[in-house]
């Protein structure tokens, strides 16, 4: 389980993601691939060089990360990727910084949701916090409160989380608990003592929220072994509404809490909008970055699934997006359940890299630079 990370937050106050820094690559590792297929380390350099002066100032180490070298995985015109700086600079034009805290805070959010008649939000069952509350839901002040909570077994499955967490940093994903000896099994199969879990809750000042668990629906939870699957879908708020511009579905291994990319083995799908189906999958970074169209756990195939529900979850999605006009680049996460499509959270912008992976292809494209050139931005885009 995530107890170890409960405290921290993986960025600062520029929001940048992916821990406010360029990913992690092994460059020598990843150099003597990458250098033959440009004709040397001399014209790689140059490459690299010219894309970090682009419109979407990739930097040499992300270049490597996506694998730009492979043009059997990296589609189109490299100079439409993206990267950390240009992402932030994109974000912060088509973003009224002021919304940040509505998009981060789960509690406002779903408030503001629930405030407009969306249903299709999770269930609350415990707010842990020293004043915030939430009709319905148990407050929970103190480390008494929460043992309690815990000890219930009528509370399982749950989903704890940071109030304003983010890349399910802090996330516990509890399926039971064990009265005998006074723990909780996690989704992964780990077990921790309650009392160790409801101190690490209760020492985050944030807050947390208790949710409970939701589950897949049979068609895809026989793809995925039981995990829930979530889908990343890409808004861009426009002066003629809400448009999606890409999604991706997110797919848990076994041995991962969550669903999110960073946690190594987990797949990443690109979704075609028009049908909802997964046309590639790919995991890994750089060198081991790969398309592979089964999951680990079951041998089922991903790619040609539909993800279930697609047209309602398109409908839903842009029926919540105009709730956040300050928000204009939009990053919905959606889960797949047995219920439907339930919205899990809304990004403050969000994580172009998901995209670009999942399609092999830049964000970059001719709808997103006209949505950034209509909220403002003055600088050279690509066409």
């Amino acid at each position: 389980m995530e107890l170890a990370l409960a405290n921290s937050r993986p960025y600062g106050a520029d929001a940048v993601p992916i821990a406010g820094k360029l990913p992690t690559v092994d460059i020598r590792a990843a150099l003597p691939h990458a250098a033959p297929t440009l004709g040397g380390l001399m014209r790689l350099l140059v490459s690299t060089y010219r894309l970090s002066r682009g419109p979407g100032r990739l930097m040499p180490v992300e270049f490597l990360q996506h694998r730009l070298w492979d043009r059997e995985l990296m589609l189109g015109d490299r100079a439409r990727f993206v990267g950390l700086a240009a992402q932030g600079l994109f974000h912060r034009t088509t973003c009224d910084y002021g919304w940040r805290a509505v998009a981060d805070d789960k509690l406002i959010a779903q408030a503001t949701l629930s405030a407009a008649g969306i249903a299709a939000v999770p269930e609350i069952t415990g707010v842990a916090h020293p004043t915030r509350g939430l009709d319905g839901a148990a407050a929970l002040r103190s480390i008494d409160d929460v043992v309690v909570f815990l000890r219930d077994p009528s509370q399982y499955p749950l989903v704890a989380k940071p109030i304003d967490g983010v890349f399910s940093v802090g996330v516990i994903h509890a399926v039971s608990v064990d009265p005998a000896s006074d723990t909780i099994r996690g989704v992964t199969g780990a077990t921790v003592p309650i009392p160790a879990v409801a101190a690490r809750i209760l020492d985050y000042r944030g807050g947390y929220l208790i949710q409970r668990a939701l589950l897949p629906p049979p068609e895809l939870g026989r793809m995925s072994g039981g995990r829930l699957c979530t889908v990343r879908v890409l808004v861009l708020l426009t002066d003629a509404g809400p448009v999606i511009h890409r999604a991706a579905l997110k797919i848990p291994i076994r041995v991962n809490e969550a669903d999110n990319y960073w946690r190594e083995g987990n797949r990443l799908g690109a979704i075609d909008l028009a049908t909802g189906e997964v046309t590639r999958v790919m995991t890994g970074k750089a060198t081991s970055l790969r398309r592979d169209p089964i999951h680990p756990d079951t041998g089922c195939a991903i790619e040609g699934v539909t993800v279930p529900d697609w047209n309602d979850l398109r409908s839903l999605v842009t029926r919540a997006a105009p709730l956040f006009p300050g928000i204009r680049t939009q990053s919905w996460d959606v889960a797949i359940t047995d219920h439907g499509p339930i919205l899990l959270e809304l990004n403050w912008g969000g994580d172009l890299y998901l995209h670009q992976i999942a399609h092999g292809a830049g964000v970059l494209d001719d709808a997103y630079c006209s949505h950034l050139r209509t909220c403002g931005f003055q600088g050279r885009l690509p066409g």
